[in-house]
């Protein structure tokens, strides 16, 4: 499931720097849309979503 998520995280970061490449985007802490700030973001998201499916799963002792 997490898999899903990734892919469309990537695909939407793909699209905001293309968007800054295809114009000539501020991309200033002044700016009015602070995209950089929105890459991090979703950078931030994928990081915890990969470290989620690195985790192995939890067992409780208790039904065992």
């Amino acid at each position: 499931m997490n898999k899903k998520q990734i892919d469309k995280i990537d695909l939407i970061i793909q699209d905001i720097l293309d968007l800054q490449e295809s114009i000539d985007f501020d991309t200033s802490d002044t700016s009015e849309y602070d995209l950089d700030s929105a890459v991090e973001t979703l950078t931030h998201l994928k990081g915890q979503l990969l470290c989620q499916e690195d985790e192995p799963d939890k067992v409780d002792l208790n039904n065992l």
